[in-house]
């Protein structure tokens, strides 16, 4: 019960972010996001790490738990958080969100491949729904962009004003988001092996998947074509993208409970409720910045369905 809790939090918490960091990419590029909400995690883990005395219980954890962790870390953290970010700015939030279901039917495709698991009829008709929940939401014409007013980070580092129109961006968008998708349906996989029955140390597991994600990041900003992203360090990059890292941070800490918890089937199927509180949040916060049609209600609840579905057939 604990643990499905801890998952709901957790979505509640991810759409939050999603909405907020919708707004931040507007301003600023999609990798100032990606670091700074990064690196604000590692203090912030360390912190409740240190509150709850998770901190000193490092020897728990094996060092194939360690290896899991920071691998779950660099795929999650890295690779799937600049991707969503991405497809974030290029589609909007209500729409990149279902695309997210798409990573149940990639772990249940590496279990019947690799694991020998069985796929029932169930499961594929909880597939087709994940998979027709988007394609719903895909516009076949070409609309005229929605234009608002928003800022933007001048190089040096100030904000100014200028006239952007938002226009989807779908085959990009939705290409970064099934990339997100794959990566964010991988990470818990990880997360579990490492955690499972020692929910003691979820906190300090979150904290170590942060400082593996954090130090690559750090170490690329050496590479020259990198340095530029820098800036993303400087205070008006901090205050733009300190709310998402913040909801983020709760998000991730909700969810590594959850997986120290619950089985991945029951944390990922409850996260899919992302999608809702994503598309409410986004019609209440970013309706200058979304395009909220029908078909993305019904792609969302097509989607949701599908995932329901397919974890109450694979039990």
């Amino acid at each position: 019960m604990l643990g499905a809790l801890a998952a709901i939090l957790a979505a509640l918490a991810f759409s939050l972010s999603d909405v907020t960091v919708r707004r931040g990419v507007t301003r600023a590029p999609v990798a100032y996001g990606a670091i700074v909400t990064v690196l604000l995690g590692v203090p912030l883990f360390f912190i409740v790490s240190v509150a709850t005395g998770q901190i000193f219980n490092a020897s728990d954890l094996s060092a194939s738990s360690y290896g899991l962790l920071a691998a779950a870390g660099v795929v999650h953290y890295v690779v799937g958080r600049y991707f969503n970010y991405s497809a974030l700015e290029a589609i909007g939030a209500a729409r990149a969100g279902p695309i997210q279901a798409l990573g149940l039917p990639y772990s249940v495709l590496i279990a019947f491949l690799f694991l020998d698991e069985e796929i029932t009829a169930g499961m594929l008709a909880g597939i087709a729904l994940i998979m027709i929940g988007p394609a719903i939401m895909v516009e076949r014409r070409r609309k005229a962009p929605v234009v608002t007013a928003v800022s933007t980070i001048s190089e040096a580092g100030n904000p100014r004003a200028k006239e952007a129109g938002f226009q989807l961006r779908q085959a990009e968008g939705y290409l970064f988001a099934i990339i997100a998708a794959v990566s964010y349906g991988t990470s818990p996989v990880l997360i579990r092996s490492a955690l499972e029955g020692e929910s003691g140390v979820s906190l300090l597991g979150g904290f170590v998947s942060y400082v593996a994600a954090g130090g690559l990041l750090l170490a690329s900003l050496v590479l020259p074509q990198r340095r530029h992203l820098v800036k993303a360090l400087e205070p008006a990059s901090v205050r733009l993208f300190f709310a998402p890292g913040f909801f983020v941070f709760l998000a991730q800490l909700f969810r590594f409970v959850a997986l120290s918890l619950a089985t991945v089937a029951v944390v990922a199927t409850l996260l899919r409720f992302t999608a809702i509180f994503t598309l409410a949040l986004s019609w209440y916060m970013n309706r200058d910045l979304e395009k909220i049609t029908w078909q993305v209600i019904v792609g969302v609840l097509i989607s949701l369905a599908g995932a329901i579905l397919l974890v109450l057939s694979s039990n």
